[in-house]
């Protein structure tokens, strides 16, 4: 994979759970004797991965770089448990629709997508389709890739706050890479970090995305 590349993704529910039903219908057909585990432990990771960002802001911008590659695999076997569970869904119930896996899957380099949340009374509202926040946080917990969150609070009446922190997710694993805040209060301001600045890695940018934050920088000038 070529790490320097990012390719901007807007995928419909469907088709990000497509990358989930096809990588566990492969990860069947490797290892027979470990894809219900592996699928329990991407689970717990989802549930890490969906709530992490809001644990400290109201406001918070989310960034995924997903590390995706080609699950499809041919099967015809009538038996096959992971085809009739991930693979043969109408839509018409709890999953969506199955289908080929995306074609964005098989480019070089990272997945990238992001949208915006905020806590809400039953968990955490999102700017964009919350099933496919859901599916692509599971698809993370599967394929694996780094997670940025931007986040703002205002606090209390006196207090308010920023940060950002940067995290990997590897082998169904969640790990924090940097951390950095700053608080503004009564006593004055409160910096801490940044965490690890030298083992950050240097995540790609889409074209399109990298233009508009330009853009958006020379207007404020």
């Amino acid at each position: 994979m070529t790490a320097e590349i990012a390719h901007l993704i807007t995928p419909s529910a469907e088709e990000a759970w497509r990358l989930v039903g096809h990588y566990l219908h492969g990860l069947a057909h490797e290892l027979p004797d470990q894809w219900r585990l592996r699928d329990h432990e991407a689970s717990q990771c989802r549930e890490r991965v969906w709530s992490r960002p809001t644990e400290n802001g109201q406001d918070v911008q989310v960034a995924l770089w997903l590390r995706l590659y080609d699950t499809e695999v041919p099967c015809d076997d009538p038996g096959c448990a992971a085809r009739e569970m991930y693979l043969t869904s109408d839509g018409s119930g709890r999953q969506p629709a199955s289908g080929p896996l995306p074609g964005f899957a098989r480019l070089d380099g990272y997945a990238y997508f992001e949208y915006r949340t905020h806590p809400h009374y039953d968990g955490w509202a999102a700017s964009v389709d919350p099933g496919v926040v859901t599916w692509l946080s599971t698809a993370m917990a599967l394929y694996g890739g780094y997670m940025r969150i931007n986040w703002f609070d205002m606090g209390d009446a006196d207090s308010m706050g920023a940060g950002h922190s940067l995290w990997e997710v590897s082998t169904h694993q969640m790990h924090e890479v940097s951390r950095w805040s700053s608080i503004v209060g009564p006593h004055g301001v409160r910096d801490e970090g940044p965490t690890n600045p030298n083992s950050s890695p240097v995540l790609p940018l889409p074209p399109e995305v990298e233009a508009e934050r330009k853009a958006a920088a020379e207007a404020r000038r």
